[in-house]
């Protein structure tokens, strides 16, 4: 079977002239920037002032046009041809037919995207995992997902047949990861889903973890939380300790928290479990066991403010990272970008993503600072995408932040994006460092004392970072609603 499909995508490939090399990433950089104003909504803990125009902040980065990183299509059709669930299809296909059309497999049933990745600084490579996914023929959804790994140089030029040691163990790249994953006939939606790559950074001997969701081998079948350690291959899913198991968990947000100096690995791994109300998770990275390390709280005292439906919620997108500075009186920082996730255009959901700085102090969270939704200027959609986001342009789904270089006269940061469920691109931001220094919370901090965790100030803060988030998500709603207005795009349910 795998000769078949090999001789048949190479006479394919000749056929269609798809053996002229691809572009490389390094031929589409561009190091000229343009600016990128951001609006969105901070505050410096005034109760009094947290309606979305009290909060709202201003300020700019300077922005990269995007990479858009290739592969090679037909090696990863060779590749995820061995799963024995293809290869029930593909026999079911070619059932009676000696050879198939090439394209079977690979112009309308393969795709990638969702690209994750982490700078490995001892090596001078990326590592990016990103999710394949095969769609059988006659239906419309997903049928098994796969995630690939693959690494590139600082310049975005792909390494072929790259092989890492770590501690005895190698791995060559490129590659699909063996994960172990239920499958039944005529299923659906298999596979690991929404790969997210975090790696502690400065501690020797970290490896590298991709997070993902897929679903378990257990009573009902549910979707779960993974992490999966690519190099030592240890892969476990995560729990929740002294609950019920949902249906379906996705969408966390991963990120390191210390609350001590110690450099070695860390044994836990924390997560964002969601925005509103603010929750995090801190689990166990050897056996998938999971607390409760924060919760926000609320008081009767301190009532939220009304909003209107905005037919949507802010999710987990990237991972979060720590923010360089030193000397603020405990306090740490984290930036991520989530993204919104609205329902009002007629083709469906739209996602965009978000800027958002948390702080933490005395395991205390608090989101102090969200952005409006961004579509990130020209650096990343191209026109036609701009000028149809209900349709072509309605996924711009943020992945990963893949490194942040700071220092004296330094300071960039290289994200991952996917738009459309289709593409991997790469975009470099620059001055984020000097962005979230002038935020009030953050240039206040050092001056902040013991009053972090009264009660009082607990309520406070929950009603605020509440505010903050909900008028990130107003914004990404009140934008989705013009922009499907103006392309008459907007639902039935919603006109009525």
């Amino acid at each position: 079977m795998l000769s078949l499909i090999f001789i048949a995508i190479t006479v394919w490939r000749l056929k269609h002239g798809y053996f002229q090399p691809f572009k490389s990433a390094s031929q589409k950089f561009v190091t000229s920037t343009e600016k990128l104003y951001l609006s969105g909504f901070s505050s410096d803990g005034d109760v009094e002032k947290i309606g979305c125009d009290d909060l709202r902040q201003t300020g700019y980065l300077d922005i990269e046009r995007s990479i858009l990183l290739h592969d090679n299509i037909t090696q990863i059709a060779l590749s995820v041809s061995s799963h024995p669930m293809i290869q029930e299809i593909l026999d079911q296909t070619a059932h009676g037919v000696k050879i198939f059309e090439p394209h079977d497999l690979i112009e309308s049933h393969l795709s990638q995207f969702a690209g994750s990745g982490v700078w490995l600084s001892q090596l001078n490579v990326y590592i990016v995992a990103s999710r394949v996914v095969y769609t059988a023929p006659g239906t419309s959804w997903p049928t098994i997902s796969f995630l690939r790994g693959r690494v590139f140089d600082k310049s975005w030029r792909h390494l072929e047949n790259y092989t890492i040691d770590w501690y005895g163990k190698t791995t060559t790249f490129p590659l699909l990861f063996e994960i172990p994953t239920v499958w039944w006939k005529d299923g659906s939606f298999f596979g690991p889903e929404d790969p997210r790559i975090v790696l502690e950074e400065g501690v020797q001997g970290a490896e590298p973890i991709i997070v993902f969701n897929m679903i378990l081998n257990a009573t009902g079948y549910p979707r779960v939380m993974w992490i999966f350690k690519p190099f030592s291959r240890i892969i476990s899913y995560l729990r929740i300790r002294g609950e019920e198991r949902k249906p379906t968990e996705k969408n966390w947000a991963p990120f390191f928290y210390r609350a001590d100096s110690e450099r070695k690995p860390s044994e836990h791994l924390y997560f964002v479990y969601s925005f509103n109300p603010l929750q995090v998770l801190k689990c166990k990275v050897d056996t998938g066991s999971c607390d409760w390390f924060y919760r926000a709280t609320s008081s009767p005292d301190f009532p939220s403010l009304p909003h209107q439906d905005p037919h949507g919620e802010m999710r987990g997108g990237t991972n979060f990272v720590q923010v360089p500075l030193a000397g603020q009186s405990g306090h740490q920082f984290f930036v991520g970008l989530p993204r919104t996730h609205v329902q009002f255009c007629q083709s469906g959901s739209s996602y965009r993503p978000e800027l958002v700085v948390m702080s933490a102090f005395d395991s205390e969270f608090r989101f102090i600072y969200a952005s409006v939704a961004t579509d990130f200027g020209n650096a990343v959609l191209d026109q036609n995408e701009l000028l149809h986001p209900c349709t072509t342009g309605a996924f711009l789904i943020p992945n990963s932040i893949l490194r942040w270089d700071h220092g004296p006269g330094e300071d960039a940061m290289a994200l991952s994006f996917s738009v459309a469920d289709e593409s991997i691109h790469i975009v470099n931001l620059h001055g984020m460092l000097d962005f979230i220094q002038d935020l009030p919370y953050v240039a206040n901090s050092v001056t902040y004392r013991g009053d972090h965790n009264t009660p009082s100030l607990k309520s406070r803060w929950s009603v605020i970072e509440k505010e903050i988030i909900s008028c990130a998500v107003d914004s990404a709603a009140n934008s989705s609603r013009k922009d499907a207005i103006k392309t008459d795009m907007l639902s039935e349910e919603l006109r009525n």
